[in-house]
């Protein structure tokens, strides 16, 4: 089963043990088979594209946010004019090369730990590797890979990504490209997966578990506006909204016929929900390395664009 080197064992312990980082062994060391992963999907020969998006993406391609991101987000792309046979298919077959490819590379994918749904649309695999250090209880002891049909609607961009290990230390080793999402797509994505997620649960719509990390949508999006000036992206919003409320009609459908007045709830909700502020802060405490954003700082932040993109 895939884990670290010796090597790199051993500047773990010297940069843990040298006051260089505040975060645990456990951590540094997820984000180092968390790269592998990404380093091997990089070389991966196949007519199907993958885009690197989500938090993750934030973090390691754009250096935008200050914190560890256990899941690996991305689009694939298909060529255009598939049939809705060959596009399952085609889907089918890549899910098949990922796991086949990532077991090579070391990685335990059981099959119960292999999601796919909407005819492959969406798949999910969670990726076992054995750890050298003691867990660390805010994060899940498997990587989660979770892939979308969905394309960009953004142009993208190559970007090098390093793990965080040879960051801290300079390492001369060299970083790897991979596709990436843009800043302005993320941001909505962002805003509306809080939304809408949040919305869903309130109204007893969600046929999962809520996700107390789902607070993390709130310091992302308020990391990004605090770091740079962005254009607000209202059009990809508006398409993203249409594309939501189609494929959650059945699960959601008061989405469906109202999203703006679903959103417009649960962002007025959340301005004094305590048990988000509980969450946001443990969130913060366990998982952000950087200089932490208080509560009520990033909930402003996030307000101001999500009512700029609700209109």
């Amino acid at each position: 089963m895939k884990t670290i080197t010796a090597l790199e064992n051993d500047l773990i312990l010297d940069v843990t043990g040298g006051g260089m980082t505040p975060l645990p062994a456990g951590v540094l060391e997820k984000d180092v088979l968390l790269t592998s992963v990404l380093r091997t999907l990089s070389g991966m020969d196949s007519e199907l594209a993958l885009v690197f998006c989500g938090g993750t993406c934030l973090s390691k391609a754009h250096s935008l946010i200050d914190r560890m991101s256990e899941d690996i987000d991305f689009k694939v792309i298909l060529p255009d004019g598939l049939s809705r046979s060959a596009r399952s298919k085609a889907l089918s077959a890549f899910k098949k090369q990922l796991i086949s490819i990532l077991g090579d590379a070391g990685f335990s994918v059981l099959p119960e730990g292999v999601t796919a749904k909407d005819e492959n649309s969406y798949i999910g695999l969670d990726l076992h590797y054995q750890s050298r250090f003691p867990s660390v209880a805010s994060l899940r002891p498997e990587i989660k890979v979770e892939i979308s049909a969905r394309p960009p609607l953004l142009p993208t961009t190559s970007l090098e990504l390093k793990s965080i290990l040879d960051v801290l230390i300079d390492a001369p080793t060299q970083g790897f490209p991979f596709s990436c999402i843009s800043v302005q797509e993320t941001l909505a994505e962002k805003v509306l997966a809080f939304l809408r997620r949040t919305a869903e649960h309130r109204a007893n719509r969600s046929r999962v578990e809520f996700d107390d990390r789902l607070v993390r949508h709130i310091y992302d999006v308020a990391a990004i506006l605090q770091a740079q000036q962005i254009e607000f992206p209202s059009a990809v919003f508006r398409e993203m909204v249409n594309a939501d409320a189609e494929q959650f009609k059945n699960q959601y459908p008061e989405f469906d016929a109202d999203p703006y007045g679903e959103m417009r709830s649960a962002l007025f909700a959340i301005q004094r929900d305590e048990k988000i502020e509980r969450e946001y802060q443990r969130f913060v405490d366990e998982l952000v390395f950087g200089i932490p954003m208080p509560y009520e700082d990033a909930k402003r932040a996030f307000t101001k664009v999500a009512e700029k993109l609700l209109g």
